[in-house]
């Protein structure tokens, strides 16, 4: 005689898991998931790292001002270019570019060199600004209003129109970027800084440091010969000298006379004194 199944027989039975199994479950994939992670992640990145960038790499020098030479510019941006390596995440690179920027001597000094996006680089800085040309037996060697070496050097009379330090004694400096050395030369800069923005600053066409060594007197030459005996650099005047302002104060007096600071035909003026001895 057949079986006859009951109830309970004919309901199919529910397969229930321990409570330990489900976390056990998440645990494990969780791990499978990292040990994924720590495998392709760094890959990629190498990958990433070590792949050409998509297209030539632009340098842009911020700020750069409008009388930098052309040949300059090109020659800074490939100095950056030389420095760095092919992937966008090489900080060495940026390192070494930097320090390749100082050494251009075009900038005063230098605060970062960073990608801005995988085909573009920034340099910025601060610029130097070109004022003077130090003269010797070589030639005009151009610098900045401190004094430091700039990347120009010209024959004898062949420099732009800038004003000129002749009779310098100390050599010129190693290096572009580095300050003229002694006290000379800044002592002639301080000097010219304080007619820089004045109407007449265009007449005054040299600097003589020749009787530095000896006595500290600093001499101007107009731009049609005639000299001024200016003394000591400014705030080292000698007990017998007067002071700076008053110096100024006569070289204006006879501009607003004449329309020149010489007179229109003095050969030689001294500024030292009291009274302004004319010739």
């Amino acid at each position: 005689m057949a079986r006859t199944k009951t109830s309970d027989e004919s309901t199919p039975r529910t397969l229930t898991l321990p409570a330990w199994a489900e976390p056990v479950a998440w645990a494990t994939a969780l791990v499978g998931l990292a040990v994924a992670l720590a495998i392709w992640v760094p890959r990629l990145v190498d990958r990433a790292a070590g792949a050409p960038l998509p297209a030539p790499i632009r340098v842009v020098l911020a700020d750069a001002p409008a009388w930098l030479p052309r040949d300059e510019r090109i020659a800074i941006e490939r100095t950056v270019l030389r420095s760095l390596g092919s992937s966008p995440f090489d900080q060495d690179g940026l390192r070494e570019a930097m320090d390749a920027v100082r050494q251009c001597g075009w900038h005063a000094d230098v605060r970062q060199v960073h990608r801005a996006d995988v085909d573009e680089v920034v340099v910025e800085g601060t610029w130097a600004v070109p004022f003077a040309l130090v003269c010797d037996a070589t030639g005009e060697s151009l610098v900045d209003t401190h004094g430091r070496l700039l990347p120009r050097h010209y024959p004898a009379g062949q420099g732009p129109k800038l004003l000129r330090i002749a009779g310098v004694a100390a050599p010129r400096p190693a290096s572009f970027g580095q300050a003229w050395p002694g006290a000379e030369v800044t002592a002639a800069l301080r000097m010219a800084s304080l007619f820089v923005e004045r109407p007449w600053r265009g007449q005054v066409a040299s600097v003589d440091l020749s009787s530095w060594s000896k006595d500290g007197t600093i001499r101007l030459a107009t731009d049609r010969g005639c000299e001024l005996v200016w003394g000591r650099a400014p705030g080292d005047e000698s007990p017998a000298e007067v002071p700076a302002m008053q110096k100024l104060g006569a070289l204006q007096l006879a501009f607003d006379r004449s329309g020149r600071i010489d007179g229109g035909d003095r050969t030689s003026i001294d500024l030292r004194g009291d009274y302004t001895l004319a010739r």
